[in-house]
């Protein structure tokens, strides 16, 4: 019989190849290529938000009554914390990229922006930039903290509070949550009126709110005060604030 097919035999012809294999330099994988699969960490994502301005024709000409308003809006929302850079394109000069730490601040500033209200800005709109890489990356601040109704990434070693919407992708990016656009707040009143259960947005208002706890316990709006940490909210705060 053929010694290569004895059991022991294909055992030792099998040791030959992978010791072949080992002394031929082109099938030898370097050790670093190994160790940089094997141990490559998982990366640090910053979300940001672009707003992003298309201007009209000779927006050059047109914006100049108005830029120094622009100027002032923008200036104010660096001070605020909200916006990080911004500049117009050129050549040509047809639009505008402005880089904010949250895209519920880009669309309130857009909203507001002078530009915008006299025809400068045609059209705009706020895209999430996930910023991984850069030297300015660790003078971007870190993301809001739970909870947020504007969606925040999280890593996976991060607690998420009970409530939030969350969204766990399968292709290995990091998670993210957020208060959901509807939520039902449930707040013990006593052993008469039991919970009191309301719909809550984030445009909703603490005057709505009290309104729904008078009408829970039978009594007028106005012996109902809603307090956070001790003071007295203000009626016309959004739940968002």
């Amino acid at each position: 019989s053929d010694p290569s097919r004895h059991p022991l035999g294909m055992l030792r012809n099998a040791h030959r190849a992978i010791s072949s294999a080992a002394r031929r330099p082109e099938l030898r994988r370097p050790p670093q290529v190994l160790a940089r699969r094997a141990f490559c960490a998982p990366v640090a994502v910053r979300p940001l938000h672009l707003l992003l301005y298309h201007y009209t024709e000779d927006a050059d000409v047109k914006r100049e009554p108005h830029r120094a308003r622009h100027l002032a809006a923008a200036r104010a929302a660096e001070a605020r914390g909200d916006l990080l850079l911004g500049g117009a394109l050129s050549q040509p000069l047809d639009g505008a990229v402005l880089v904010f730490a949250d895209g519920a601040a880009a669309e309130e500033f857009a909203a507001g922006d002078p530009y915008v209200a006299e025809g400068i800005v045609e059209s705009w709109t706020v895209r999430e930039w996930s910023a991984v890489a850069g030297s300015l990356l660790q003078h971007v601040p870190p993301p809001p903290r739970f909870p947020s109704y504007e969606w925040q990434r999280f890593a996976d070693d991060v607690a998420v509070p009970a409530g939030l919407e969350v969204e766990l992708p399968l292709d290995g990016r990091p998670g993210r949550a957020r208060i959901p656009p509807c939520w039902q707040l449930d707040v013990w009143v006593d052993e008469a009126c039991g919970f009191w259960r309301g719909e809550v947005r984030r445009e909703t208002t603490v005057g709505e709110l009290r309104s729904l706890a008078a009408r829970h316990a039978g009594c007028s709006s106005e012996a109902v005060t809603l307090r956070l940490d001790g003071a007295p909210l203000d009626d016309d705060a959004a739940t968002a604030e």
